[in-house]
């Protein structure tokens, strides 16, 4: 029961907002975990945890694998070829990577290569800050593909 955590400290049953969702539904499966719980801790109140995102941080929504081919296919005159090749290495190489460390990894790599699509719109200050923590991204990084074939 991931979802329920029993805090002895504070007296609380706390649960998660999805867990939430589904607990108040009579006849669930959630339902009945809560209900168990409640009835050996009859006097803690439940709790739902809250997860709070980085609201400052930019997520590139539209930063796809198709949007990244676009601009370097219409952006990068000089070198738009072995970037569009390298781009694709990586995706290949992604797919043997959990779920999680491919695409960041690739958004990194793009955003680093192309930083005017990163700092588009930025003030000197928001440059600066972006700038930080470019430096102290902790996402794992592919290794160079190697361009001959």
């Amino acid at each position: 029961m991931k979802n329920i955590i029993v805090d002895y400290d504070n007296s609380v049953i706390s649960i998660s907002s999805a867990f939430k969702k589904k607990a108040f539904t009579p006849g669930t499966k959630e339902y009945n975990e809560l209900n168990t719980v409640r009835h050996d801790y009859p006097d803690f109140p439940i709790s739902v945890r809250e997860f709070h995102t980085n609201t400052e941080q930019d997520r590139y929504k539209g930063l796809t694998y198709d949007y990244m081919r676009w601009y370097i296919e219409n952006k990068d005159k000089e070198n738009g070829e072995s970037m569009l090749k390298a781009l694709d290495d990586m995706i290949d190489v992604s797919k043997c990577h959990s779920k999680g460390r491919r695409y960041p990894s690739i958004k990194k790599w793009f955003l680093e290569t192309y930083s005017d699509v990163a700092t588009f719109g930025m003030t000197d200050v928001e440059l600066a800050n972006w700038e930080k923590v470019q430096k102290k991204s902790n996402v794992t990084q592919f290794p160079a593909t190697g361009t001959d074939g």
